[in-house]
């Protein structure tokens, strides 16, 4: 299969689920699909984007080498999807450290924007906790950021920082 040809037919949960599994555990064509993903153009970043999601899913291993890559091309700003995605998948992973002072500021940018996706703060707040188990002293920042966070959040972010609130105490 030639991914990007299949990315560019139609975007869908199919298609994206029919790429994941010709990638499979193949770490050579996951290659293949995470230069898509780092693509200019955005509409095959995007596709790429979901089909990444899928195989990384089923294949959480797959995405190691490429974490650093990621966080790094948060700084870019990208479109909101690759965002998302982005966010999304690092929630479950763990961070090398030299990334994690960079995701940790991406993530409070994130929660203190009032613009941004209610996905990406809520993937947001997830790896913010997270890093905290790792860096327990940012706790109370944490804290202040989703208690300024649940005043005007919607309702999917408030169920995820209640969560998290009570379990930083």
């Amino acid at each position: 299969m030639n991914i990007e040809l299949q990315l560019t037919k139609v975007h869908s949960k199919e298609n994206a689920q029919l790429i994941a599994i010709h990638v499979g555990n193949n770490a050579q064509r996951f290659e293949e699909l995470m230069q898509l993903f780092f693509h200019k153009k955005y509409r095959i970043s995007q596709r790429a984007a979901h089909a990444v999601s899928h195989c990384v899913d089923k294949h959480p291993n797959l995405l190691k080498p490429y974490i650093n890559q990621m966080i790094d091309h948060l700084k870019s700003d990208p479109e909101v999807a690759i965002k998302r995605n982005t966010v999304r998948l690092l929630q479950k992973q763990d961070i090398p450290e030299e990334s994690q002072g960079l995701l940790l500021d991406k993530c409070f940018e994130y929660l203190s924007s009032p613009s941004e996706t209610t996905a990406v703060k809520a993937f947001s707040m997830t790896i913010a906790y997270n890093l905290t188990k790792l860096y327990p002293e940012l706790e109370s920042e944490l804290k202040i950021v989703i208690e300024d966070l649940i005043q005007y959040a919607t309702p999917g972010v408030v169920n995820r920082a209640k969560k998290i609130l009570a379990d930083l105490g």
